[in-house]
């Protein structure tokens, strides 16, 4: 062993010598080193490793070249953003390029908070079974809902010819199962639990499945026809994650998207009987689906009458005006995208009106304590004013700012409707 082992120094030292050229244009310093390097390697034990040594004095850079480059990629992947699933820049907000606009005036919405886990949520229908649950990694609750179980939300009147639906899917995949085929749309049924869907002319949506075991499929259709199919969205990207659906309905048109990615675009689709109600179903297809659909966060709104403008005409006229369409997220300033045309009328006035100055109020229901929800009102109210200061040309020192908290209520407390009233912005014009 040590004969070899003096072999490969020799060996080394002959390397050495014969590129001593090379080495003298590097430096004394660099030749130095690599010495060094090489008495270091002389000490080993080893043949793998003495030929190690002779690698590093023949090609002294290469190690270097292939670490600069992983660590170059690592800094650039570490500079970037982290984006999630819905769309949200840990960085900063990015506005969307899609053309869809939230209806002004909520009719229905629902994110569960007020259901207990394990029921069945008091705003909905069904005609088979579901469960409001919590879902490991995401917040808040969700319904559950099982093979063959079809939902709908409980409304008093039909949906206005000019609405918005969205909602959140949580597409739960596992290849050793078998994902929903999942179907929503609007029907002429008003009571799924005295009449049969499958027989009317409705409209649907079909997510036929979206695992990579199943495959991907979007479909469209009428009563029980297939009239158009999409294979270009990825919804396999979606698998253990979250979609976000919205649909846009003006008249007989109905629009479609997918995590603001406009898909269906339709202007003769519908008929106004179809408007009676919105319904999602974990469908009836054989073999049955083993995991349950899973929805959250249910905004349906009008887009009849532009109530936002309303909002500037009686501030104008009546000097000051409240609205519970500025959303934030759950105990948060957070602003909730579908906020932001509603704060978009109160910034173009204020650019076409260069003399309006205006107080804006935040307001909270009693959830909590009497300190935190004051505390919030102040931070909801300076979010509104920011996102105004930040967006338009309107400076600060025309905007005040102030909370409430629970202090002012509109409305009693002890129903998800009344708290959803007292969780408003007010503004007053100065």
């Amino acid at each position: 062993m040590k004969t070899k082992l003096i072999t490969f120094i020799v060996v080394a030292f002959l390397g050495i010598q014969a590129n001593a050229q090379l080495l003298k244009k590097v430096g004394d310093a660099a030749q130095r080193g690599v010495e060094r390097t090489v008495e270091r390697k002389v000490e080993e034990k080893s043949e793998k490793e003495t030929g190690k040594a002779m690698d590093s004095v023949l090609n002294p850079n290469k190690k270097d070249k292939k670490k600069s480059k992983k660590e170059k990629s690592k800094k650039s992947k570490e500079d970037k953003p982290i984006i999630d699933n819905t769309g949200n820049s840990s960085a900063k907000t990015v506005k969307s390029n899609s053309d869809f606009v939230p209806g002004g005036t909520v009719i229905f919405s629902d994110d569960f908070s007020q259901d207990a886990i394990g029921d069945f949520p008091a705003q909905w229908n069904t005609n088979g079974s579901g469960e409001v649950v919590t879902i490991d990694g995401l917040n808040g609750k969700w319904l559950s809902v099982m093979h063959n179980s079809i939902i709908n939300p409980v409304m008093d009147k039909a949906l206005p010819e000019n609405s918005t639906i969205e909602f959140d899917l949580y597409l739960q995949a596992n290849n050793q199962q078998s994902t929903p085929f999942i179907q929503f749309g609007l029907t002429p049924v008003r009571d799924i639990l005295k009449e049969d869907m499958f027989y009317r002319n409705r409209f649907f949506i079909n997510l036929h499945r979206y695992s990579e075991k199943d495959g991907q499929t979007l479909e469209y259709g009428l009563k029980n026809d297939v009239i158009g199919n999409k294979s270009d969205f990825p919804l396999t990207k979606y698998a253990n994650k979250v979609l976000h659906v919205a649909i846009a309905i003006n008249k007989t048109r109905i629009r479609l998207y997918l995590d603001d990615n406009k898909v269906i675009d339709l202007p003769r689709a519908l008929t106004t009987d179809m408007l009676n109600n919105f319904f999602l179903n974990n469908n009836y297809l054989i073999p049955a689906s083993e995991i349950p659909m899973f929805i959250s966060n249910v905004r349906i709104a009008s887009a009849d009458v532009d109530a936002r403008s309303l909002l500037i005409k009686e501030l104008m006229d009546n000097g000051k005006t409240s609205t519970s369409d500025i959303l934030f997220d759950v105990n948060s300033d957070i602003l909730k995208k579908e906020s932001f045309a509603v704060i978009k009328q109160f910034g173009d006035a204020l650019v076409q009106n260069q003399s309006l100055k205006i107080k804006i109020v935040g307001h909270t229901d009693s959830d909590g304590s009497d300190a935190d929800n004051m505390e919030l009102s102040k931070k909801r109210a300076a979010a509104v004013k920011n996102y105004i200061t930040e967006n338009y040309a309107v400076v600060g020192s025309r905007i005040q700012t102030e909370g409430k908290g629970e202090s002012q209520p509109v409305a009693q407390n002890t129903s998800a409707d009344g708290k959803a009233k007292n969780r408003r912005v007010e503004f007053i014009k100065l």
